[in-house]
């Protein structure tokens, strides 16, 4: 028992390490953290779309579904080997595209807004306020993506390092009430047997 609680323990220390290790790395360099991950997300694309291709010139049948097997795997090439080519623009282009579909759905909340007022609705202005919010949310993710991009990822980062942290902390504070019990339970057993062990002398 005491051997599985140990590899337990072990084991948590390990993802907690780990954990803090990558927060840390998160923090420190951001863009460099998106980039790699664009990176892996660009090798796994490539890998996929090959599979894809393999996959149709090794059972080609002449069906519709083989044939988009086949589109679907040039796609997917494409675009990951465009991800591993160019890292860094993919993870700052990813908050720009949000931020764009964002602005047209501000745009989209402004037009309601309008419609409200033309039909003459009490709350129009907040719908207006609600739409003019969600636009400038988009535009800064547009022309800030930089900016934003580095912030979430490092609040990321502060998030894994304070569950490695916390995690490392845990895991001492159960060692050592693992401990303690175990001194606790020994000491009563060595109570027990001191009592019996009189029993026994004064009965002799």
């Amino acid at each position: 028992m005491n051997g599985f609680f140990k590899k337990i323990k072990i084991n948590s220390l390990l993802n907690a390490v780990v954990y803090t290790a990558l927060g840390l790395v998160l923090i420190l360099w951001p863009v460099t953290s998106a980039s790699m991950l664009c990176l892996a997300l660009g090798a796994v694309l490539l890998l996929c779309g090959i599979i894809d291709v393999i996959l149709f010139l090794t059972h080609r049948d002449g069906s519709l579904y083989s044939g988009g097997m086949l589109v679907l795997g040039i796609i997917l090439a494409a675009l990951g080997a465009w991800i591993i080519a160019s890292p860094q623009l993919v993870a700052v282009l990813v908050p720009r595209v949000i931020g764009v579909l964002i602005c047209i759905h501000g745009l989209g909340d402004i037009g309601d807004a309008v419609t409200l007022h033309r039909a003459d609705y009490p709350r129009w202005s907040a719908a207006l306020i609600l739409g003019l919010v969600t636009l400038a949310l988009g535009a800064v993710l547009i022309f800030y993506s930089f900016t934003v991009l580095s912030t979430i990822v490092r609040i990321i980062g502060f998030f894994l390092l304070y569950d490695g942290v916390s995690d490392i902390w845990i895991t001492r504070q159960v060692s050592k009430a693992t401990k303690q019990a175990a001194k606790d339970a020994e000491a009563q057993a060595n109570a027990v047997d001191a009592d019996f062990t009189e029993q026994t002398k004064s009965n002799e």
